[in-house]
C-alpha cells in the first residue's frame, strides 16, 4: 500500500515501490479453452484472439508465478472468468517495475498481483472492477486490533512510503520508527526492538502463518478515521489495456458475479485471509495522485 505503488510490500523488492510492472524475459505458460465453448460476453478483444495474455507478480498468496504455472487468489478469479469467456490463459512472468508499460505497449492484456486502483497509473490503462482490499495490517504479540491500542505501545515500526505513514506519525510521534521493507521491519520486531509492526495485511499474514505467539489484524476492520488509509483503503483490480471495453465489461461481470456468489470471500478465508477485504466499496476508490 505504498504511495506510488500500494502493492504488499517487501518480498516485492524495491522497484517494486514504482508506478508499473515489468515483464521479464522468461518463458510463458497457458492453458487451454474448451474449444465447445459459448463465451458469456461475444466479441471480447484481446492482442491474440483467443487468448488472454496475463502478467503474473510474485506476491503470496494473491499470485505466484510458479515457473509457468501460476497459483494464487488472483489466478482462481481470472481463471473462472477466462473458463466463462473461452479464453485461452497465457501466463508470463511479471515484475513491480513496468507492467504498466507492458500492458500499454500491448504486450500483455493485463497483470495480477494485488496492484491498487491509483489516478496516476490511470493515465496508462484502465482497471477492472476492484477484487479486494490492499488493507494496513498490525503484528503484535499482545493482540493489538488498532490504532488507539499502539497508542499506548513505547515502540511501533513501519515501511517508509505506505500511505498510513504520516497519519501514524502525527498520531504516534516518536513512538514511530520507519524502515525501508518488510525485511527490516520484521527483523527488528522479532528482536522484540518493536511492539507491534505495520505493513500490508496480505504480506504479515504468510510472514506470521504458523505462530500462534503473534496476531496479525486487519486495521481496516475497525476503521481510525485519523488514518485516510484505513478509511480509505486501497483496492486492487486488474490493470488492463486501456480504452478494451469488451474485456473491461468481461472482467467486471466475472468479478461482480464472484462477490455475489461468495466466491471471493471464500478464496480469501481459504488462504488465512479476514473477509473484511472482500468488502470494496461499491464505487471503486482511486488512490489519488500524491
Amino acid at each position: 500500500m505504498k504511495s506510488t505503488r500500494l502493492k504488499g510490500a517487501a518480498i516485492i523488492a524495491a522497484g517494486a515501490l514504482t508506478l508499473g510492472l515489468s515483464l521479464t524475459a522468461c518463458g510463458g505458460g497457458s492453458t487451454t479453452a474448451n474449444s465447445g465453448c459459448k463465451p458469456k460476453h461475444e466479441g471480447i478483444q484481446t492482442i491474440a484472439a483467443g487468448k488472454l495474455t496475463v502478467g503474473v507478480i510474485d506476491i503470496p498468496p494473491f499470485s505466484s508465478y510458479n515457473s509457468g504455472k501460476p497459483s494464487g487468489i488472483d489466478i482462481d478469479i481470472l481463471s473462472k472468468i477466462a473458463k466463462d469467456e473461452c479464453l485461452e490463459l497465457a501466463y508470463q512472468q511479471a515484475t513491480y517495475a513496468d507492467a504498466v508499460q507492458s500492458i500499454s505497449g500491448n504486450n500483455i492484456d493485463l497483470a495480477v498481483g494485488t496492484i491498487d486502483a491509483t489516478e496516476k497509473r490511470l493515465k496508462a490503462v484502465d482497471f477492472s472492477a476492484s477484487t479486494y482490499l490492499d488493507g494496513m495490517g498490525i503484528a503484535s504479540k499482545s493482540a493489538a486490533t488498532t490504532v488507539t491500542d499502539l497508542e499506548k505501545m513505547k515502540k511501533v515500526g513501519t515501511i517508509d512510503g505506505y500511505l498510513w505513514v504520516e497519519d501514524l506519525k502525527k498520531i504516534l510521534g516518536d513512538k514511530l520508527t520507519t524502515y525501508p521493507s518488510s525485511v527490516e521491519l520484521k527483523a527488528d520486531f522479532d528482536a522484540g526492538r518493536l511492539d507491534a509492526a505495520v505493513d500490508a495485511y496480505g504480506v504479515q499474514v504468510l510472514q506470521f502463518k504458523g505462530n500462534s505467539a503473534i496476531t496479525v489484524a486487519l486495521s481496516n476492520d475497525k476503521p481510525d478515521p485519523r488514518v485516510g488509509a484505513i478509511t480509505h483503503a486501497p483496492e486492487a483490480a486488474f490493470p488492463m489495456t486501456k480504452g478494451n471495453n469488451s474485456l473491461k465489461e468481461a472482467l467486471n461481470a466475472g468479478i461482480a458475479a464472484q462477490h455475489q456468489d461468495g466466491t471471493i470471500t471464500k478464496l480469501l478465508t481459504g488462504a488465512g485471509l479476514s473477509e473484511g477485504l472482500g468488502k470494496v466499496a461499491t464505487t471503486q476508490y482511486i488512490v489519488p495522485a500524491s
